[in-house]
């Protein structure tokens, strides 16, 4: 026999579930792997967006350049019409009787076309395709910015996540001890004091608990805020492939960043607008050629369409040639700041080369002082697992004191938070190594 739920009792159910996911303990938990967050922060990004709408007003003004070597044409018509008061005029012998009213016509279509203007038309539209193609780099230099920020975000919550693990596994073996100390303690091993010291350091591990997941928060909050996902979404990281690869040789990095930066192609395609610019106004000093052909039309009368012969209809063809020669004197001071903007730009390609220098070796020298590190911290955590061994078999034989027990333990789970931490910086450092030699935006291809 089936059993039929109320409508009613639908509602009301659905009713209490949305209420229950809107509060805070019911926040709804989303796993996201590293190319999603990358993904989400390129398509929700304003400053993204930003740059983008940019790169379309500098295509839109390549097209207005190239607009400008249209023809021009225009066509016009004027109608008149006219009340004389007085009509009769009478000088003399002159005896003048003008109409009461009177209307006329006219109308003028023209056309004209600029043949030759130093190929200052061209100059333009080369000018502005190239400051289009410098919109371009803009937008992807904006990206990696974009990249580098979401894939530092993700592990900053990696970080996070992971410490919470281990310190989630500190605190059960510390529980562990504080059973045994408590089991000690009633068979007159150890003091209560003991028992109270590991205790004690409990709270001190609660309290990084608690910190964690208040900067677990903060991080989620920040992601979301990147990705345009909702305030309360809770989210967590994926399984990383972390990166503790070999790099290659410092000056393979060098090459990729002095093929790939986009700041040394914008330097470049600034050059090019200079250049561009110089020419156009050198094409200000010579003659200018146009040609255009005109239709015009008049007749005086009450109809617009008039009878044979009470109209007049003159077609014209024309050539212009004129020079402004002022133009030899008063670009000379133009022409000297689009010299010295060269120079500037020319300067700056360097202070770019010498920083892209600095940026590479620095990036590489983090990123294998990080892979150094995480060696080190493997190395560590063998010692540290041997230490806390011991240290276990002496407290249970109670040949060693509360505090020496206490240390080991807090420096084998120090020492595992340490190197996750680690290994995720060093992952961090190798994605700010790809950033600076220009091929970071790989990671998403």
């Amino acid at each position: 026999m089936k059993t039929l739920i109320n409508p009613r009792l639908w509602k009301s159910l659905l009713l209490c579930l949305g209420t229950a996911l809107s509060i805070p303990g019911y926040a709804q938990t989303r796993l996201i792997t590293l190319n999603q967050a990358v993904e989400m922060a390129l398509s929700n990004s304003n400053a993204l967006k930003l740059k983008r709408a940019s790169v379309d007003l500098a295509i839109n003004k390549y097209n207005q350049a190239k607009d400008q070597s249209l023809p021009t044409g225009s066509v016009s018509g004027t109608f008149s019409h006219t009340e004389n008061i007085a009509n009769h005029i009478k000088l003399g012998s002159l005896d003048w009787v003008l109409p009461k009213r009177a209307e006329s016509y006219a109308g003028n279509a023209s056309l004209n076309e600029t043949v030759f203007n130093g190929f200052k038309l061209k100059y333009a539209r080369q000018s502005t395709l190239l400051l289009s193609e410098i919109a371009k780099t803009n937008v992807t230099l904006t990206e990696d910015e974009v990249i580098y920020t979401a894939v530092q975000m993700y592990f900053d919550l990696y970080k996070i996540s992971q410490s919470q693990k281990i310190v989630q596994q500190n605190l059960t073996a510390v529980d562990n001890l504080i059973q045994q100390a408590e089991q000690f303690y009633r068979h007159g091993i150890v003091t209560k004091n003991d028992v109270l010291r590991f205790k004690l350091q409990r709270s001190g591990i609660e309290i990084t608990a608690s910190d964690l997941e208040a900067n677990r928060k903060i991080v989620c909050y920040n992601m979301n805020v990147l990705f345009g996902l909702p305030d309360s979404l809770d989210l967590q990281t994926d399984s990383v492939l972390l990166k503790e690869e070999t790099p290659f040789l410092l000056e393979q990095y060098l090459d990729m960043a002095f093929s790939q930066r986009k700041e040394l192609e914008q330097n470049t395609l600034q050059s090019k607008v200079h250049d561009f610019s110089f020419k156009a106004l050198k094409a200000d000093e010579l003659p200018k050629l146009s040609v255009g052909a005109g239709m015009g039309y008049n007749h005086a009368g009450s109809t617009f369409i008039p009878s044979n012969g009470t109209f007049i209809a003159p077609f014209s063809l024309g050539a212009t040639v004129s020079w402004d020669f002022s133009t030899l004197w008063m670009n000379k001071n133009k022409l000297s700041e689009i010299q010295i903007n060269q120079k500037q730009n020319s300067l700056e390609k360097n202070i770019w080369a010498d920083k892209i220098r600095t940026e590479v070796n620095q990036a590489y020298q983090l990123y294998a002082r990080a892979l150094n590190k995480v060696n080190l911290l493997h190395s560590s955590i063998e010692e540290a697992t041997e230490n806390d061994r011991m240290q276990a078999d002496r407290y249970k034989n109670n040949v060693t004191t509360v505090t020496d027990r206490i240390d080991a333990d807090a420096k084998l789970y120090q020492a595992l938070t340490d190197l996750e931490i680690a290994r995720a910086d060093a992952s961090v450092a190798w994605y700010n190594l790809l950033k600076v030699s220009g091929k970071i935006s790989t990671i998403t291809q």
